[in-house]
């Protein structure tokens, strides 16, 4: 088996998923008390990852991130944030690269088993199965009992996210296997594969890619 795998923010869409899921929360109203404690907390810790202060690095601070958004989710009844979590899938739409959704087309009649892979919790990505992916990896929150809280959720970050495709997929071929993203947090996929691709890549990403001779796509479509 041959995997085409795409990293989900920045990448298959244009934002990234949590300040677009924040800002639709609250135009929502969906419980404004919860929105205005957590994404306070997400906002002063963004602010000591931007100065470097405190030991906050891009890697703890998207993982922190993603942590307070499992007590947001907890915030509310199930059903509440299912019909949230469709009008997220359906309002992110327009924001859905036009290239890579054309890609995905590509990669799935070359035969390729396609996965949306990402740290973003199970429950927002499995609506972009209908999108067309063979398969959606997220952070799993779900348990019998409900959702689990910031202090028990294992964000799939960095490493992880090799770790886990590797577990999920023990007998790929990896050398005929692809990935797509934007950032160098996602090396460890990167060098899993024998096709990595940078997809509007940042700055830290494209001088990599420049001298490891990755193949480039730049969209210009965010």
């Amino acid at each position: 088996m041959k995997l085409a795998i795409y990293d989900f923010d920045g990448t298959y869409i244009n934002v990234q998923t949590l300040p677009f899921l924040y800002k639709l929360w609250k135009e929502q109203r969906i419980n404004n008390r919860a929105y205005r404690k957590f994404w306070g907390k997400i906002m002063r810790r963004y602010l000591f990852h931007k100065f470097n202060l405190f030991g906050w690095n891009k890697q703890n601070f998207r993982a922190n991130a993603m942590e307070c958004t499992a007590d947001l989710f907890r915030s509310v009844e199930i059903n509440t944030l299912y019909q949230f979590l469709d009008i997220f899938y359906e309002s992110i739409q327009p924001h859905i690269s036009p290239t890579m959704k054309k890609q995905l087309i590509h990669d799935k009649e070359a035969g390729y088993h396609t996965v949306l892979l990402s740290g973003n919790y199970n429950i927002i990505l499995n609506p972009f199965l209908q999108e067309g992916f063979d398969q959606v990896i997220g952070t799993d929150i779900q348990t019998e009992g409900g959702l689990l809280s910031a202090k028990e959720v294992d964000i799939i970050i960095h490493q992880k996210k090799s770790d886990v495709i590797k577990k999920h997929f023990p007998e790929a071929d990896f050398s005929s296997s692809k990935a797509y993203a934007d950032s160098d947090y996602d090396l460890p996929i990167f060098e899993l594969v024998g096709k990595p691709v940078a997809v509007n890549p940042d700055p830290e990403l494209l001088k990599l890619a420049k001298e490891r001779g990755y193949h480039i796509i730049q969209t210009n479509e965010a």
